[in-house]
């Protein structure tokens, strides 16, 4: 009796465990994780049949897995075709996520849905109550595969004068990558050196716009596409439809603007933007805008960037693209709720209002939550950073503020790096890796998949009178 007592307590504890969607999402992300982990370690994944480092491997996977593109090893040039076809596999899994996969295939095979199911599929794809479950997932999918295809194709076609047939292989590991906002590329090789990204490519502006276009759509959002696509004739869009794109078009034609003016001099390397023709300089700046928002890409050196422009860099990684997207970051939503909140305030309005609608305190108070804890992660993380690379910074190899970028990539889930990921010690690798992770699942939702419900307090406490300011 004991025995069973003690099997049957572990089994509710563990269905306890897994009633949470959250919980499962963030449970999910670490399976993936640590199945990549243990794949990339063989001899088969990498080019020179050897064994590779479970710090590396772990490093790579979370990276691929969070959609992130830090790097600590040349995709290109250290990687087999098997390894790199895992990469894109936990590229795929991560940007879409693992439940909204596991939903597709219930919806293709079953027509009956557990509420369990339900709950999960609509945590992960942030989608309303109203949306059909199997029209969504099945819309999901299908827009992923087209996108993707359509990108590969005209990849494959501009990259065939410069690979020939290996074209074809970097081309489709492209499209995957830029749309999931992975950052991961083929590009580098042992003659080159690796870690390139598109640097070569700023004469071909057709690369950058299509990849660019990539990003962009996976960064909106699977439901403003789907009510772009849905909607009926003659009627407008939801309010948070025209909220992505009124957000996302702003923050990016400002980014490109002030990317241009603060760079178009700086000739300090041989990839800086001020060495390229000035008819290269605009698709450049445009490129660079919308890689900050969590894609990784880079087509100039991120190392020569004068210390505003990667200020700058940082606020846009920070922001991130749109919810239920394969982009990180806080989201352009969250900086609009807290923004329209610190406006209200100040014009001592009794409610938060944006763009004429009025905002609920519940969505107000959590933007305000995720705002102030990212912000407390990205901190926290750099000043930790900068005391395990003390020795680095006493050679003035990097500085804090290369440090913050190199932080803000990661918890952005955006993969840029201002002096190169390699050369920090394992110890400040591991809290990329966190940052990754918590980027990528929300720090909210990782909260709340450590805490336990607690039951409703019954207390009345009094109220506290505080001043401000």
């Amino acid at each position: 009796m004991p025995l069973l007592h003690i099997r049957s307590k572990q089994k509710s504890r563990l269905e306890k465990l897994l009633s949470n969607p959250v919980r499962l999402i963030v449970i999910s992300f670490a399976t993936v994780i640590l199945t990549g982990t243990v794949l990339l370690v063989f001899p088969f994944a990498s080019a020179a049949g050897q064994w590779t480092s479970p710090g590396v491997t772990l490093f790579t996977s979370t990276s691929a897995t969070c959609v992130t593109g830090l790097i600590v090893v040349d995709t290109g040039s250290y990687w087999s075709t098997a390894g790199q076809a895992i990469i894109l596999l936990l590229i795929q899994v991560g940007g879409l996520g693992l439940a909204t996969i596991v939903g597709a295939f219930y919806t293709f095979f079953s027509k009956v849905h557990s509420w369990r199911q339900i709950e999960l599929t609509r945590e992960s794809t942030a989608s309303p109550g109203g949306v059909e479950l199997t029209k969504l997932l099945r819309w999901i999918i299908g827009f992923t595969l087209t996108a993707e295809s359509i990108g590969s194709i005209l990849l494959i076609w501009r990259f065939w004068p410069y690979y020939g047939s290996a074209a074809i292989w970097k081309g489709f590991f492209q499209a995957v990558s830029a749309f999931c906002n992975a950052g991961f590329d083929l590009h580098g090789n042992v003659g080159n050196g690796g870690f390139v990204s598109l640097t070569a490519f700023n004469h071909d502006p057709i690369i950058l716009m299509v990849t660019a276009a990539l990003i962009a759509s996976g960064g909106l959002g699977f439901m403003v596409w789907l009510n772009i696509f849905t909607r009926k004739r003659g009627t407008k869009l939801m309010f948070h439809s025209r909220l992505v794109l009124k957000m996302t078009a702003i923050l990016i034609l400002s980014g490109a603007v002030l990317y241009w003016l603060l760079e178009f001099r700086n000739t300090s390397s041989a990839t800086a933007l001020g060495t390229l023709p000035w008819y290269q300089q605009p698709f450049a700046a445009l490129f660079q805008s919308v890689s900050t928002r969590t894609a990784g890409f880079n087509s100039i050196d991120q190392m020569s960037l004068a210390d505003s422009s990667k200020f700058l860099t940082v606020a846009l990684m920070f922001i991130g693209a749109a919810p239920a997207s394969t982009g990180g970051g806080i989201k352009v939503t969250t900086m609009a709720a807290v923004a329209s909140g610190i406006i209200s305030d100040i014009r001592r309005q009794p409610s938060i209002i944006m763009s004429k609608h009025y905002i609920r305190k519940s969505t107000a108070r959590r933007a305000s939550t995720i705002f102030a804890l990212s912000l407390l992660i990205l901190l926290s993380a750099t000043v930790a950073i900068s005391i395990l690379e003390n020795e680095i910074i006493g050679k003035q190899q990097l500085s804090f503020l290369d440090i913050m970028f190199e932080v803000g990539s990661a918890f952005g889930t955006v993969g840029l790096t201002a002096f190169g990921t390699p050369i920090l010690h394992l110890t400040s690798r591991l809290v990329l890796i966190f940052c990754m992770f918590i980027g990528r699942v929300g720090p909210i939702s990782f909260a709340l998949s450590l805490s336990r419900q607690e039951e409703p307090s019954r207390i009345i406490y009094p109220e506290a009178d505080i001043l401000l300011g």
